[in-house]
C-alpha cells in the first residue's frame, strides 16, 4: 500500500522521509522536559512538530547518548526449517537451477530472497568452471603420474623443461573496459560501448620453453611457429613442430634434461618422436588432459 499523501504535498509513493534529529538536539530536548516544560512549549522552543517531541521523550531513556537505535527492519518471511531444507538441498545437489531448488523444497520465495537464506552458510551461485571431459582412464593416468612423483625435491623438477604452444588472435585478451554514466544515460551510445569484431582476426601460434640450470631459470626464444600449407586446412603440422624442434633445441638442451611436451597430435607425430629418438632427448610420459600440470601454464 502506497503511503497516504502528504497535505498540500507532492502526489508521489515515494515520499521522502524528514532528517532525523541530531543526538545534540535530542540532549536539548530531554533537558528541557527536565526544566518543567511542556511537550508543546518545546515544540514551539524548537520549531519542531509536537509529534516529533512527544516520541523524542518517549523513547530517550533507550537511547543510548540520544543516538538512533538500530532499526529491527522488515521482518524475515522464512523459518530456520526453511534455511536448513534449501542449504542441504544446494549441497548436495549444487548444479541446480533456481526452478529446480524451488520445486525440490517446495520454497516460493525469489530467488534474492534464497541467496539471502544461503549467505549466512557462505554459499553463493557461481558459474561452474570449465575443463576438459575427463575418462575413468584419464584420471588414473592422471593420478599415477602425480603418485609416481609424489616425493620429488626441487632438484628432481629441476631436470624437466617444460614447453607448450600458445594462441595470440589480434584484438583478443584486452583488458575489460569501464564507463562512468547515469542510469538515465544511453548505454547504447557510441562513448558507452566496446566494440568487436565477430569475424577471426590474424592469428598466430607462439612456442617456448623454461627449464633450470645451476639454479637459475633459463628461458627459450618465443618462437613464432610457422603454417603448414601442404597439410589440408593450411594450420600447424607436425612439420611447423619440427622447426621449432630443430631451431630451438640444440640451443637449449642439456645432458640430464628431461623434455616435456603434452599430448598433442604434431608433438605425437611419428616424424617428431624418431626426431627426439635419434637426437637421443629423453621425453616426459605425459598423462592426458593434464595442462593445470604444466608450470608454463602459469607463467
Amino acid at each position: 500500500m502506497p503511503q497516504p499523501r502528504r497535505p498540500l504535498g507532492v502526489i508521489s509513493s515515494n515520499i521522502s522521509k524528514k532528517p532525523l534529529l541530531t543526538p545534540y538536539l535530542r540532549g536539548k530536548i530531554a533537558y528541557a522536559a527536565e526544566l518543567g516544560y511542556s511537550p508543546a512549549q518545546i515544540a514551539i522552543q524548537f520549531d519542531k512538530p509536537d509529534s516529533t517531541i512527544r516520541n523524542t521523550l518517549k523513547v530517550d531513556h533507550l537511547r543510548n547518548n540520544g543516538n538512533t537505535r538500530t532499526r529491527t527492519g522488515r521482518p524475515r518471511e522464512y523459518t530456520d526449517r526453511e534455511v536448513r531444507i534449501l542449504v542441504k538441498h544446494v549441497r548436495n545437489n549444487p548444479k541446480d537451477t533456481w526452478a529446480e531448488v524451488k520445486r525440490a523444497t517446495g520454497l516460493k520465495y525469489h530467488k534474492t530472497t534464497l541467496l539471502r537464506m544461503l549467505e549466512p552458510s557462505g554459499i553463493k551461485n557461481w558459474r561452474c568452471r570449465r575443463r576438459p571431459h575427463l575418462t575413468a582412464a584419464a584420471v588414473a593416468k592422471r593420478l599415477a603420474w602425480c603418485k609416481a612423483r609424489e616425493h620429488f625435491t626441487l632438484e628432481d623438477w629441476r631436470k624437466y623443461m617444460w614447453s607448450d604452444e600458445c594462441s595470440a588472435e589480434r584484438g583478443k585478451g584486452g583488458a575489460q573496459e569501464w564507463c562512468f554514466r547515469t542510469a538515465s544515460c544511453d548505454k547504447w551510445a557510441p562513448a558507452m560501448v566496446t566494440t568487436y569484431k565477430k569475424a577471426r582476426d590474424i592469428s598466430v601460434m607462439v612456442w617456448a620453453c623454461f627449464w633450470f640450470v645451476a639454479g637459475k631459470i633459463c628461458r627459450s626464444d618465443l618462437y613464432i611457429m610457422d603454417r603448414d600449407f601442404e597439410s589440408k586446412k593450411h594450420g600447424y603440422s607436425a612439420k611447423s613442430y619440427l622447426e621449432v624442434l630443430e631451431d630451438q633445441m640444440p640451443r637449449c638442451w642439456q645432458p640430464g634434461l628431461i623434455f616435456m611436451q603434452d599430448n598433442a597430435s604434431i608433438h605425437k607425430s611419428h616424424t617428431v618422436m624418431n626426431w627426439f629418438r635419434e637426437i637421443g632427448i629423453p621425453l616426459v610420459d605425459w598423462p592426458p588432459y593434464s595442462p593445470d600440470l604444466n608450470p608454463i601454464e602459469h607463467i
